[in-house]
Order: structure tokens, then sequence, then C-alpha cells
């Protein structure tokens, strides 16, 4: 049996992608796990987007209640992302994910990917992406989105937040086999319009 060479690429660059996953649309919700509560925000400083350019969604994670620890925040590529940036069509069908790291290096998670938060505080990062496609899907080629009206919305995964205080490398071993990119959370969404160059 031949399997053709992108396929094979796929499969060895890679592992543990979440290929058949398809976020369907919803509204902002913060999560809620025993005591503990959180919410995301996102935001852009400009809802026109011209393809081929690089933009900036400013995120923010608030721990409103409770105390644990969160997953690579940072979003660091070189790890399993803890979330995905969500582009959906302007009848809210889902596309892909806009930040989805698909090639290059990797190394393995520990402890020192996780931060801990107490109730009342925060963590922002800004996610770059590039207008005009959507790795991992058919809209991969460079600039072969069309132009029109999208959503963009940040969906955290249930890896990102720990249900367990105290991280060992027990904890952390159990982490990596389950990495569990079911929805924690969802972010409010932003409206764009994307536009040739």
């Amino acid at each position: 049996m031949r399997i053709p060479i992108l396929t094979l690429l796929l499969i060895v660059l890679v592992p543990h992608s979440g290929f058949a996953q398809d976020f369907k649309f919803a509204e902002e919700y913060p999560f809620k796990v025993g005591d503990n509560q959180g919410k995301v925000d996102i935001s852009l400083n400009q809802t026109v987007l011209r393809k081929g350019e690089w933009y900036g969604v400013n995120f923010r994670f608030i721990n409103t209640t409770g105390s644990y620890p969160i997953y690579n925040w940072q979003f660091m590529g070189l790890i399993p992302l803890p979330g995905q940036l969500a582009i959906y069509d302007a009848n809210h069908d889902y596309i892909g994910d806009l930040i989805a790291v698909w090639f290059g290096s990797r190394i393995q998670t520990g402890l020192r990917d996780w931060s801990y938060l107490y109730g009342g505080s925060s963590v922002e990062a800004s996610l770059r992406f590039r207008v005009g496609n959507v790795p991992l899907g058919k809209f991969m080629a460079e600039g072969s989105l069309p132009p029109g009206r999208y959503y963009l919305q940040l969906i955290m995964y249930k890896a990102f937040v720990s249900e367990r205080p105290y991280l060992t490398e027990e904890v952390m071993e159990d982490f990596r086999q389950k990495f569990d990119r079911g929805e924690l959370c969802r972010s409010n969404t932003i409206k764009v319009e994307i536009i040739d160059k």
C-alpha cells in the first residue's frame, strides 16, 4: 500500500494535532471547575485585515475565583498550545485554527511550562497570525482564504488548567499522555473584514 508523501509528512510532523476537531460556533463563556473560575478576553487593534500581513490578537486570561496552575499561557510553539484562535466564516461555520503549529522543532512539556494564578490575577500575551491562510486546512496555501467577513474567537483547551494543585513529574507524565483538547472556555468574538492587498 502506498501512502502519499504529504500524508506521511503530516503524520510525522504533526503528532496529536487534533485534525478531526471541528469547533462549532458558540458564544463566549467562562470556565468553572469546582471553586475555580476564570475567563478569557481578546481584542484586536484594527478589524480590517489585509491578506499577507501579520497581525496580533491580544488575549487576557483572568482568574476570577480560586487558585490554580495554568499551562503555557505564552502560547510557546515548541510545546502543544493551550488553545486555538478559531476563525469562522460569515455564516459562523468553523474554518480552522489560525495559530496551529504544524512543523518545526518540539521539546517535551515539563513543570517549567506551568504558572500559578491566584484569584484576581491575570496573564496576557499577543497571538500572531498571517492573514489569508489557515494552517492544516483547505486554506493552508498562502493567500487562499477569500476576502470577506469573518469572526475570530479564542478557545482554551481543558489542558490549560490543572485540577491538581500540586504538579509533580508523575502528574506531568499523565498530562503529556492525555493532553485534553476539549473546550475549557471561550472568549468574546471579534468580527473582521479581510481584504486583498
